[in-house]
């Protein structure tokens, strides 16, 4: 009988009865203890306790001023708490693992008052600690994810098992042992009785955490144990698996994934929050990290999930480098590296963190260690704003610095009683300092202990931290202790000055000396007394060094903002060779600001921004010196403004000075950045960008380009010597010349300009310029005018090719009009079919149809009036004749015989051939079936018309026939069907006569008889022909002598070697068997059979039978 201890030892570092400040106190002995769990009742706080030392476990109910009400312990180190909830009633239930070997039996066994057996125990307990019922579910539990949850009378126990699990209503789970667990959800009313259980996981994940949201869902976590992917899961209050959704997923070694290590419903808003964990580049629901793994140090995420579809709706990073609880990872909640809670649409964190963290309010750094080379990992608190998802940091914990060895401080779980949040941890700093409060630490050999602690989160601070104010040395220095007292004692390590003490709140104190000086404030709260510690430091302030207003040109005019500030040796203005000093830039705001300030800076207030300086000593922040820097715009110019491009003439030898623009002391540019500064008297270049810009006293503008254009104008083009009507009048503006905005001058030198209404006058000389762009061209055309009473038009012949050969064409008489005379714009052009007629305008020869003439072949005459506007007229004729396209004599077809060769002629008279085969003859031979072509041309003067004829030559052969088909037996409907070979590839027409010839290959309506088939090739390759024989046999046949028709045989049976004929009477006896030679004489062994009927059977060659019967008369 093993010895059961039931101890009562609690060990706290402050009084828990009249406090002077908000609760901060440790739970702990010499060896390592751990914050497992914690639940508000009705009526108090319960908090979970674990411990590997003598006190192995501690069940701890609080009221809510973190006084204690009972505690139960248990002094045996296999009895692990785990898990707490409670119900409306102020009821309580417990889960403790029991994890004793079941080689010492399977219990029960009363340890400290509680029945239990190796494996998970859950307990149901009153308000004032008596147990009213216990259960167990094991033994072969495992030791992750024991939890216990409330909802509705009922209640939910969750856990893992590795094979096989029996629950006490005999519901068994049995799988093959796996290293890696399964999980289960095991559901019983408030009084004990189980209902139902499930299991989950196939036994290669690792199962953390359990939650449970306001329907009674159960949410599990898992991820597999090989890294490949992490999930979670949600059953309903049924235990029905709702949905399963993964987390992350991983197939590469540079990849990793993303493992919960918190998990907390939020009943204010329904969603569900997941903290996890990763230190390799991780994809979490489609939104992808990078993360380097350094050191085994991990970064975080939360992540915020829809409870009905597990879909993600928010996820926010944090790199608070946290070594996951590698110091102690057994005193830990199995790896939970943050605790939850909501409250007013903020949602509490409370996670631990290395080296710096950053926020939206501030910056912190954990508690550095090995002389500040590395970083202990401390506790951390702040909240997100769950509208937007923002951070903000409330405060962290602090060990001490500088020792040797990194210290680990981690959290535990958390909750709200009203405003008042109630934190728990786990914590190795001896001591711990926390939102001011100092908590101490009794375990050794660097073991934790656990931490309860206490804060109004609407109050500032009140846990006795001392304030200093003014650490120079030879000036007053300020204390004071924030918090409720009544009465209090100061004493400033100085016993050398004046006055070494001082009784009231907030006195001053002027030290005799510089140096280390160790500060105690006693402090007394009814019949407690509590001595509060703070060293500080006195020293002189360092040398700040003021430094002249800097000044810089605004980046944008009128913006007031520069971004050009330079702040480079600023550090070394302020404070020189200085050592151990501390500089703080603060905007006007007050807000803190990097250090060293951002080279290049740039003001945030228009004008200019006033930065104020404050320096220190790295020992004493509190003994400072400060200055304030000025940094001052200056007003830049606005850019100029000009058109561009903009154009000079060649002639005018523009400069810079010639561009037009807005602007005062303006400066000219050949680059837009840098470059040379030019000379105004510099002469522009065709095709370049210039960039000016324009200054004061201080600034110059930014520069804007102008793009030159030189307009070097062309000559006008025309005709030197141009002809006009004498009748017309005819003025400058009649002159055909090629410009714009043209000017006529009487000489090539003349600088007067003539009027476009100058009459134009015989042999003459005018001469034009051009103006493009208000520039006109330098040099002149000179055009020689001639005055004359008629036109200079000129007879026109052409033929042209009958497309169709059809002995006509449709034509369009008005194209031809340039062809008669050059200028056709101021001419009226008539067509007559006589040139009487367009001499007299005759109506009748006036051809109407002139833009579609029905051209016929040969010549075609037409007599053309053309009429200028200036009254001149000239009669033109106007020759066109029609050839035809050359014919060309060759069928579309042409068969050629087998092994022959053909000759094909394209006909004769023509000028060119030009064949497919490359050959230019008239006619070619031709051997090879296939696709030819000949094009041939026929010249017609300066017209060549051509056709093109496509053919194909196709082989014939003569026919080679394969079989001869008949269907005979009749007296005149037999029939005969003839069959070639499929290497029969002529054209063929058959006949039975030799003379008659037909398409078809069958012929019908035939008497029986011999007959012979002629198949004929209609290309002339040759005729195949073959006999055939219609078989048919007598109706009847008389043997009486006379020599006719005296022996009965098939017509034509001798044809057919291998045809049998059987003979019957008409009772189906044979009477004689045939062949194809010899008959029947009407005899059966000799004697002469009666006159009757009988029947016969003819077997063909082929196997067809045929049957029938005739007659014998005598």
């Amino acid at each position: 009988m093993r010895n059961l201890f039931f101890i009562l030892i609690t060990i706290y570092s402050i009084s828990t009865y009249s406090q002077c400040f908000e609760c901060a106190k440790n739970i702990g002995d010499w060896t390592d203890e751990s914050a497992i769990d914690i639940e508000k009742t009705i009526d108090g706080i319960v908090y979970l306790v674990d411990s590997n030392g003598f006190v192995a476990s501690r069940i701890n109910k609080y009221d809510f001023n973190c006084n204690l009400i009972w505690s139960k312990t248990f002094g045996y180190d296999d009895v692990d708490v785990k898990a707490v909830t409670s119900d409306e009633l102020g009821n309580i239930y417990i889960v403790i693992h029991n994890t004793t070997s079941t080689n010492a039996g399977l219990g029960p066994w009363n340890i400290g008052g509680f029945m239990m057996s190796p494996g998970l125990n859950f307990y149901k307990l009153n308000s004032s600690g008596t147990i009213l019922w216990t259960r167990h579910i094991g033994p072969r539990t495992g030791y992750e994810m024991q939890n216990i949850h409330y909802f509705q009378n009922q209640l939910f126990v969750t856990g893992t098992f590795y094979d096989n699990l029996t629950f006490s209503n005999g519901l068994t789970f049995n799988f093959p042992y796996t290293n890696y667990p399964r999980a289960f959800i095991a559901k019983y009313d408030t009084d004990g009785n189980f209902i139902n259980a499930v299991n989950d996981g196939n036994g290669d994940d690792n199962f953390k955490y359990s939650e449970i949201d306001s329907q009674g869902s159960i949410y599990l976590t898992r991820s597999h144990y090989n890294g490949l992917n992490s999930n979670i899961d949600k059953f309903n209050s049924s235990l029905q698996l709702n949905w399963s959704k993964v987390l992350s997923s991983s197939n590469s070694n540079n990849t990793g994934i993303y493992t919960p290590t918190g998990i907390k419903f939020n009943s204010e808003n329904s969603k569900l929050y997941i903290w996890g964990k990763m230190n390799l580049t991780t994809t979490i629901l489609g939104n992808t990290y990078f993360v380097s793994n350094s050191n085994g140090l991990f970064q975080s995420a939360l992540t915020e999930l829809n409870t009905t579809t597990g879909n993600l709706e928010n996820i926010k990073r944090f790199d608070n480098n946290s070594s996951y609880g590698n110091a102690f990872p057994s005193a830990v909640a199995y790896g939970r590296s943050a605790h939850m809670v909501e409250k007013n649409g903020y949602l509490y964190i409370l996670t631990s963190f290395k080296n710096t963290i950053n926020f939206p309010n501030g910056t912190v750094t954990s508690t550095s260690y090995s002389n500040g080379n590395y970083f202990s990992e401390d506790l951390l608190l702040f909240k997100m704003k769950l509208s937007d998802f923002t951070s903000e940091l409330i405060f962290t914990s602090y060990g001490v610095p500088n020792l040797p060895n990194g210290v680990t401080d981690l959290p535990g779980p958390i909750l709200f009683n009203g405003d008042d949040l109630y934190l728990t941890a786990t914590f190795g700093s001896t001591p711990m300092q926390i939102n001011g409060a100092t908590i101490n630490n009794n375990s050794g050999n660097n073991n934790p202990d656990a931490m309860y602690y206490k804060f109004n989160i609407n109050s500032p601070s009140n846990l006795g931290n001392i304030s200093v104010q003014n650490t120079c040395y030879n000036e007053l220095t300020e204390f004071n202790l924030n918090g409720n007292y009544d009465s209090i004692i100061w004493d400033f390590g100085d016993p050398n000055s004046t006055n070494n003490s001082s009784s009231i709140a907030s006195p001053q104190h002027l030290f005799s000396s510089s140096g280390n000086f160790h500060i105690t404030a006693t402090v007394t709260c009814g019949s407690n007394t509590q001595i509060v510690e703070k060293d500080i430091v006195i020293n002189n302030k360092p040398v700040l060094n003021s430094v002249n207003p800097i000044s810089k040109c605004e980046t944008i005019s009128g913006s007031g903002i520069c971004s050009e500030f330079d702040t480079s040796n600023l550090n070394s203005l302020l404070i020189g060779s200085q050592q151990n000093v501390i500089i703080e830039y603060r905007n006007s705001n007050g807000d803190l600001i990097s250090n060293p300030l951002p080279n290049p800076y740039t003001n945030i207030t228009i004008g200019g921004d006033t930065i104020s300086v404050k320096a220190y000593f790295a020992n004493n922040p509190n003994c400072f010196a400060q200055t304030n820097i000025q940094f001052i715009t200056l007003a830049k110019p606005a850019t100029p403004t000009l058109t561009t491009p903009q154009t000079f003439c060649i002639q005018q030898n523009a400069t810079l000075n010639d561009i037009i623009t807005n602007g005062q002391n303006l400066k000219w540019y050949d680059s837009a950045t840098a470059g040379n500064l030019l000379l105004n008297v510099t002469g522009l270049v065709d095709g370049s960008t210039y960039y000016v810009s324009q200054s004061n006293t201080n600034c110059e503008s930014y520069r804007t380009p102008v793009l030159i254009n030189i307009q070097n104008t062309t000559t006008p083009t025309g005709a030197a010597n141009q002809t006009f009507c004498s009748t017309q009048n005819p003025t400058l503006s009649d002159i055909i010349a090629n410009g714009t905005n043209l000017n006529w001058y009487n000489s090539n030198s003349s600088t007067i300009v003539l009027a476009n209404t100058t009459q134009l006058v015989d042999g003459a000389t005018y001469y034009a310029t051009q103006v493009v762009n208000n520039c006109e061209s330098v040099n002149r055309l000179a055009v020689t005018v001639n005055l004359i009473n008629t036109l200079n038009a000129s007879d026109y012949s052409e033929a042209i090719c009958d497309n169709l050969n059809d002995g006509s064409e449709l034509i369009n008489l008005l194209n031809y009009n340039a062809n008669l005379i050059s200028n056709i714009s101021n001419c009226t052009f008539e067509y007559y079919s006589s040139l009487s007629g367009a001499t007299n305008q005759t109506i009748t020869d006036l051809i109407s149809t002139i833009s579609n003439y029905n051209l016929t072949t040969g010549n075609n005459a037409f007599f053309v009036r053309i009429t200028s506007t200036n009254g001149c007229h000239q009669i033109v004729k106007l020759n066109i004749s029609l050839a035809s396209n050359p014919i060309i004599p060759i069928n579309d077809v042409v068969p050629i015989c087998e092994n022959t060769a053909i000759l094909i002629n394209a006909g004769s008279g023509f000028n060119s051939y030009i064949w497919s085969t490359g050959s230019n003859s008239q006619s070619i031979y031709i051997s090879q079936a296939g696709n030819y072509s000949v094009t041939v041309t026929k010249s017609y003067g300066t017209t060549i018309c051509s056709s093109t004829k496509n053919f194909a030559v196709v082989l014939s052969n003569v026919a080679t026939i394969t079989s001869i088909e008949t269907q005979d037996w009749t007296d005149n409907e037999n029939i005969i069907t003839v069959n070639t070979s499929s290497n029969s590839y002529g054209n063929y027409e058959f006949s039975i006569d030799g003379i008659n010839y037909q398409d078809s290959n069958v012929f019908s309506g035939l008497i029986s008889g011999a007959y012979t088939v002629y198949v004929r090739d209609k290309n002339g390759c040759g005729i195949a022909k073959d006999e055939i024989f219609l078989l048919m046999y007598p109706k009847f046949f008389t043997p009486n002598g006379d020599g006719y028709n005296d022996t009965w045989a098939i017509k034509f049976s001798h044809i057919e070697p291998n045809l049998k004929v059987d003979i019957f009477d008409r009772y189906g006896k044979l009477l004689k068997k045939l062949n194809n030679t010899n008959s029947w004489d009407g005899k059966y062994n000799g004697n002469e059979l009666p006159s009757t009927d009988y029947w016969f059977v003819v077997t063909r060659e082929n196997g067809k039978e045929y049957r029938g019967h005739f007659a014998m008369k005598r």
